[in-house]
């Protein structure tokens, strides 16, 4: 009896030390599946830090910022603006007042604001197509300053032979310069430092060009305008001969004629020249009934002159 007690002892010792160590496996098992995925979950938090890390380094350089200038002309100030990413939008505003959004599309950015007659903060904020925003600002101290642009008038008619330039500022005018189109610019200089007016009388060659004329006063303000002039040695000449129903349209000019234009109620009809100094065209027949009659003679300088007439025919 007691043998066999002993074997069933053995027996149960046995099947305790099995399960007792069936269960430290199992444990060491949990404990290596959660240790490993702790590493993964700390290698994961790690590579998003370091993104966020250059990300915000990256966006820090000053190489990935807009690069903006902005500079005064005379009353108005010009915004230029470049950057490494498309820029989304340019906002502006002076001092606290109403912002103007202006949409844009691309790495480059310009405009030109008009600079207030009292002393201002320029808000600049560029926007990338990421979302990004930067801000600047800019303060323009303007009281006691000449903001003021000087003025051009320019004195001619198409065929003149002469034409007067005149350049004026409120304050003092420093120059006065024109140039010709595929010629050298032509400079007056004031001879007084309070002239405030500068006069030039012109002798024109026939033809038709343009000119770009340019004034700066004392204070660096510059305006400058440009026009096409025509001018010419002599206009062109008309005439309309009728002899019943039908007349005609004599032309003359003494550098040549190019073109001839008639409207003989409401249609046109173009007659070339070839330069000639005389033309005759015609005969053009009337119709019952009121007529008009429109002629433009134009030489080959290019000056124009028109005529129009009505003529009342009755059979």
């Amino acid at each position: 009896m007691n043998q066999i007690l002993m074997v069933e002892n053995r027996k149960k010792q046995q099947k305790q030390k099995k399960q007792s160590g069936g269960g430290a496996i199992e444990i060491r098992g949990i404990v290596r599946f959660f240790a490993f995925v702790m590493i993964i979950f700390g290698i994961v938090l790690a590579g998003e830090g370091s993104y966020a890390i250059y990300k915000d380094v990256s966006d820090k350089d000053p190489a990935n910022q807009p690069k903006v200038i902005v500079s005064r002309q005379s009353d108005t100030v010009a915004i230029s603006v470049e950057h490494t990413v498309e820029i989304s939008k340019v906002i502006y505003s002076w001092n606290n007042g109403e912002a103007t959004e202006l949409p844009q599309g691309g790495l480059t950015a310009y405009e030109e604001i008009l600079l207030p007659n009292q002393n201002s903060i320029l808000n600049i904020t560029i926007e990338d197509m990421n979302g990004k925003k930067v801000s600047y600002q800019k303060e323009y101290i303007v009281e006691g300053m000449d903001i003021t642009k000087p003025t051009i008038k320019i004195d001619v008619v198409d065929g003149s032979r002469k034409m007067k330039i005149t350049a004026e500022d409120e304050t003092a005018i420093s120059y006065l310069s024109y140039q010709w189109e595929g010629q050298e610019a032509i400079k007056i200089d004031a001879t007084t430092g309070t002239q405030t007016k500068i006069e030039k009388e012109i002798d024109l060659t026939p033809g038709t060009k343009k000119i770009t004329i340019i004034a700066e006063d004392a204070s660096g303000n510059i305006e400058q305008t440009e026009k096409e002039i025509v001018a010419t040695t002599s206009e062109p000449k008309m005439q309309l001969i009728q002899n019943g129903r039908e007349f005609i349209i004599e032309a003359s000019d003494e550098d040549g004629i190019k073109e001839i234009r008639l409207n003989l109620n409401g249609k046109q009809y173009v007659n070339p020249a070839n330069n000639e100094k005389y033309i005759k065209i015609g005969p053009a027949l009337l119709q019952d009934g009121n007529n008009t009659i429109l002629v433009e003679v134009t030489n080959v300088n290019g000056y124009t002159k028109k005529a129009a007439t009505e003529i009342q025919y009755t059979p």
